[in-house]
Order: structure tokens, then C-alpha cells, then sequence
């Protein structure tokens, strides 16, 4: 039986996304990454609506791999993006909006490193 606290691995990497996309917002937006508490505040508005829980441990393991891949997607291959498109990233109720060709890529990225990462 599983806890249900725990996230699967889908949930895992859309919040995981939902971080790495909140990063490339602050860093447009300010020219930084998010802080902590920024970090913090952005997990807890992805529970809230998505009406989820999870264990304090998944949620700093996830939120602490959020700035690490953000970085090296930056490194990588740099996305350009646009105000226009970081905004089409989101629906009106701040979730991720997974129609947008930026949404995708990036949760495809964090769904590689989770699965890389074996820790699903």
C-alpha cells in the first residue's frame, strides 16, 4: 500500500515543472532565480491548487532539484522566452497550462531527470 502523502511520479514532475517554470519567471521578471522562501510559497500555491499533499521530505527533495534543473536547462539550450510566452505557461488559476509547446518541453525535461534520477 502506498502513502498517500506521496506523490506519484506524474505529480511529481508536474510540480517539479511547476517550479522550473516559476524560476524562469522570477529570472525574466528580476534577473534572479527564486529565492527560498519564494520556492516555499510557489510549492505551497501548487498544492493548494491542485488539491494535493505530500511529505515535507518530497517536498524539499523536489523544490532543491527545481533551481538545479533550471540552471542547466539555461546552460543547455537557452530558451527564449518572451514575456508573452512565459504567461502562456500558466492558466488564469496559476496551474501550468500543458497546451503550451514551453510547458511541455520543460515537464518532458523534469520528467527525464526524475526518471534519470530513479527516484520515482
Amino acid at each position: 500500500m502506498t502513502n498517500p502523502l506521496n506523490l506519484d511520479l506524474r505529480s511529481r514532475a508536474e510540480l517539479l515543472t511547476y517550479l522550473v517554470a516559476s524560476h524562469f519567471v522570477a529570472r525574466q521578471m528580476t534577473g534572479a532565480w527564486l529565492s527560498h522562501d519564494h520556492v516555499v510559497e510557489s510549492t505551497k500555491i501548487w498544492f493548494i491548487a491542485n488539491g494535493r499533499d505530500t511529505d515535507i521530505l518530497q517536498r524539499v527533495m523536489l523544490a532543491s532539484r527545481a533551481l538545479e534543473i533550471a540552471e542547466q536547462i539555461e546552460v543547455d539550450s537557452p530558451l527564449i522566452f518572451h514575456p508573452g510566452q512565459l504567461t502562456s505557461m500558466f492558466c488564469e488559476n496559476l496551474r501550468l497550462d500543458f497546451r503550451s509547446p514551453i510547458a511541455q518541453e520543460l515537464y518532458q525535461r523534469c520528467l527525464t531527470r526524475l526518471i534519470n534520477s530513479r527516484w520515482f
